[in-house]
């Protein structure tokens, strides 16, 4: 199978906030399941030798077929003892599956994570989920497809006693990410077949809240601050993707200063967020509709370009350079991926649903 350029590595650089967010629009591809049924001969030496389904030799039993659906069975045998009845075929070993002209698929990623320490956060590691939409065109064993980020889970932090300590969970909320402004990606895939047992690979670049010249491959600018022209796929009128901080259940807001932090100054409980995300596919089919396989990940980047205080008005660019200097940056140890076919019509909520947690 032939294996598709890969996009060049970069490491992502350590920080101190719970990283904005992983999406992965990460894919693999399934097809469609095609029923048959094998033919297996009996000696026949009191009657006529019977194929699958027609005349049997004497009291002989019809064979389970070797592929997936009925298996052809014996009736009585002619100048014999009667056969018996047929049988029903087991799913077959051999895998064969229909081509698909066109579909939708689902792809669910998990990433396995750790993040340094810093002014803000304190050590740890952690799992990020990451879920895409992918609808797929096909040309033989060349795939094309247009993918669409459709949710991310990320793990709680730990906050430093230098800002009060607690802990810190950064979320999105479910409804962004069916927005009609939420960005796609073109992909490509190439596959060694469609039966089960084939492999696939693909490589995907997402940016989202920002654009830039040779988006896939460029150098990050080391801050929010040189974050220049952002867009606004959530729809809410604010630059970048909205992160909503959770507050309560054991949850605190982000810190918008140090000193403020243990004073019970300001925090905040929006975050406007950039990313990009980048990274190889490599997977085998399981069944006709689902894939699984590893996910090597080459730019995993974010900024905070601005937030909202609690109880106010919108941070200051200080405060909001404060929150995207102690960002944590995740660091991927090792990623794998999950994919399933849905219906065309699947929203991002049904993508989640498909592949859980």
């Amino acid at each position: 199978m032939q294996k598709p350029h890969r996009l060049p590595r970069r490491h992502a650089s350590s920080g101190t906030w719970p990283n904005i967010i992983a999406i992965a629009a990460l894919l693999s591809l399934g097809g469609a399941c095609k029923s048959s049924d094998s033919e297996v001969q009996a000696d026949g030496s009191a009657g006529t030798t019977g194929a699958a389904g027609t005349t049997g030799s004497a009291g002989t039993t019809g064979v389970a077929g070797s592929r997936a659906g009925t298996g052809g069975g014996a009736t009585a045998g002619t100048g014999g003892g009667g056969g018996a009845a047929s049988v029903t075929g087991a799913a077959g070993s051999s895998g064969a599956c229909a081509p698909r002209a066109a579909f939708t698929e689902a792809s669910h990623t998990i990433l396995q994570v750790k993040w340094n320490a810093g002014t803000a956060t304190n050590a740890g590691t952690g799992v990020v989920h990451a879920w895409a939409r992918t609808a797929w065109t096909a040309n033989g064993n060349t795939l094309s497809g247009t993918a669409k980020a459709c949710g991310s889970v990320l793990p709680p932090a730990g906050l430093s006693s230098l800002v009060g300590g607690g802990m810190i969970l950064i979320e999105f909320p479910d409804a962004s990410w069916d927005a009609a402004g939420m960005p796609s990606f073109p992909v490509t895939q190439t596959q060694s077949g469609w039966n089960v047992g084939s492999t696939v690979s693909n490589s995907i670049a997402v940016m989202i809240g920002y654009t830039m010249a040779n988006g896939a491959t460029a150098d990050w600018p080391t801050s929010g601050t040189g974050i220049t022209t952002t867009a606004d796929p959530d729809g809410d009128m604010k630059p970048g993707f909205t992160a909503a901080p959770r507050n309560g259940g054991g949850y605190v807001l982000p810190p918008t200063d140090a000193i403020g932090a243990l004073l019970g100054g300001d925090r905040a409980d929006k975050l406007y967020t950039v990313f990009r995300l980048s990274g190889d596919n490599m997977a085998t089919r399981t069944s006709c509709d689902e894939a699984s396989g590893t996910t090597t990940v080459m730019h995993f980047d974010n900024h905070v370009v601005g937030c909202h205080i609690s109880g106010k008005a919108e941070c200051t660019s200080a405060q909001a350079d404060f929150v995207d200097t102690n960002r944590t940056v995740f660091q991927v140890l090792s990623a794998t991926v999950k994919t399933k076919v849905v219906p065309d019509a699947a929203t991002c909520a049904d993508v989640r649903a498909a592949l859980p947690m």
